[in-house]
């Protein structure tokens, strides 16, 4: 962590940096990198803890009792209310630091550098892949800012140029990880890339309209060779996330909390603090609530009724989404989430669930929406892949019509049912956008009537100190 703070600057694109690594001090020997690369996971942690990427602009939220949801939720943007890209490109840097010194040294084990860059590739592309998604075109940076060159400051490129980077890198990060197996599901591996890669297919089929079905192909034989890295779906849905069964068998990625670390991840803003006053001794199912003494959860953000309406009575993923607080009168007070629920201690309820990135559930998903962009008998085949979910749910397989653009809405109910809260709600309803399944400007309900374009505004800030920076289009 220390090392990643050494490195880092104020802003590799805006502005001037205030410091930078002493060679003479370091990059000298393994231990050096192996450092810096935990502290690039701890900088991850820290950018993907939050909702404002994958949820904040979708339909599974609205505002809570404590309420101040972001200008994104609303989505009332505009160059001045926009979000800043900086966070991205300082872990971007320290990639390229990793990249660029732990090449050229020495390890004992070759394997272990070589592991190490594959990591260090993947989180670039993971980093890029999310500002294209939020962003469409963001500058392409390959190399770490470590002196001040007012001169060099980056322009944006295309989204699809963004896209050939990250398919480079990922590719990289494949060829270069020594092993095909997960050695530890908090940390970046092969498996986990091969998800990052069909993701990143994914979104140029659909939203950047590809229209090369090897995209998708591509993009089922890396989901395929994930299904037979040794991970498997779990029987009980609330354990994929429970604190008790951290890295389970459904697990590929997950982000490291723990309490005192890392107190609280990003759910402990759909959650109840009893300092709000809404805890009343009126609430019957209080202690079945997962809400903390103090103001460590903030209820923001309330489950909607949208996303409640996804689920049927006899799914039991429902219990795990949302929880009613029902007073005496057999009234609902509030909604909570009920899927990450953190740990009771002595002192309060901390959020220290791990921050799943990647798990086997969503790949079946994403390969049953894959196969559907196929059509012709794929279409039968993503039915299949989407059974494994539905079936655990207790809702069994679908039967419904098997038009290919109905199965490619089911899918995506599936998936928000599925993967509620995981942060992926947002880029799905981009590609279902993008795919025809869905208008997004009717389907989510914050959209409705507005213009609102689907990137994000680069700050009028950024483009002062920055003249090379073209504003998103529709600002």
């Amino acid at each position: 962590m220390t090392a990643c703070v050494l490195g880092s600057c104020e802003s590799i694109l805006e502005i001037e940096p205030v410091s930078e690594i002493t060679m003479v001090n370091y990059w000298k020997s393994e231990s050096d990198v192996k450092g810096y690369l935990n502290g690039l996971y701890s900088d991850f942690r820290d950018m993907t803890s939050t909702t404002l990427y994958g949820e904040d602009r979708g339909d599974a939220m609205i505002a809570g009792v404590i309420g101040g949801v972001s200008r994104s939720h609303q989505h009332e943007l505009n160059e001045e209310y926009g979000l800043d890209w900086r966070t991205f490109y300082e872990n971007i840097h320290h990639c390229n630091m990793i990249i660029k010194y732990a090449s050229g040294m020495n390890f004992a084990i070759e394997n272990d550098k070589n592991r190490i860059l594959a990591q260090a590739y993947a989180f670039r592309a993971k980093d890029y892949l999310t500002l294209t998604q939020m962003w469409g075109d963001v500058p392409i940076v390959l190399n770490p800012t470590e002196s001040y060159d007012k001169e060099s400051r980056p322009m944006r490129s295309a989204a699809s140029e963004v896209m050939k980077q990250i398919l480079s890198d990922v590719q990289t990060a494949i060829e270069l990880f020594p092993e095909t197996n997960i050695l530890d599901k908090n940390r970046l591996s092969r498996p986990a890339a091969l998800c990052l890669k069909a993701e990143a297919l994914a979104w140029k089929y659909t939203v950047q309209k590809s229209n090369d079905k090897n995209d998708l192909t591509n993009a089922i034989s890396a989901l395929e060779e994930v299904e037979k890295c040794g991970v498997s779906m779990m029987d009980k849905y609330a354990e994929i996330f429970d604190v008790t069964h951290r890295k389970n068998s459904e697990i590929i990625f997950s982000i490291y909390v723990k309490k005192d670390e890392y107190n609280n991840m990003y759910m402990s803003t759909l959650s109840m603090s009893a300092a709000a006053g809404m805890l009343t001794n009126d609430i019957q199912n209080k202690e079945d609530i997962p809400y903390s003494n103090s103001t460590i959860a903030r209820h923001v953000y309330s489950p909607s009724s949208h996303l409640i309406s996804l689920f049927s009575n006899k799914d039991n993923r429902a219990a795990s989404a949302y929880i009613w607080a029902i007073n005496s009168m057999g009234s609902i007070v509030f909604t909570s989430q009920n899927k990450f629920r953190g740990t009771v201690y002595t002192d309060d309820r901390y959020y220290d669930n791990d921050i799943v990135v990647y798990r086997l559930g969503e790949v079946k998903l994403l390969k049953a929406e894959l196969l559907c962009y196929l059509g012709g008998e794929n279409v039968q085949k993503a039915i299949d892949s989407m059974s494994f979910t539905r079936n655990r749910a207790g809702i069994g397989a679908y039967k419904g019509s098997t038009e290919q653009k109905i199965v490619q809405k089911e899918i995506l109910d599936e998936r928000g049912r599925e993967l509620c809260f995981e942060l992926k709600r947002w880029p799905d309803l981009m590609r279902a956008h993008y795919a025809g399944t869905i208008d997004i400007y009717n389907y989510v309900p914050n959209l409705v009537g507005k213009t609102t374009p689907l990137y994000f505004p680069i700050l009028r800030k950024m483009i002062d100190l920055n003249p090379n920076l073209k504003q998103t289009d529709g600002y």
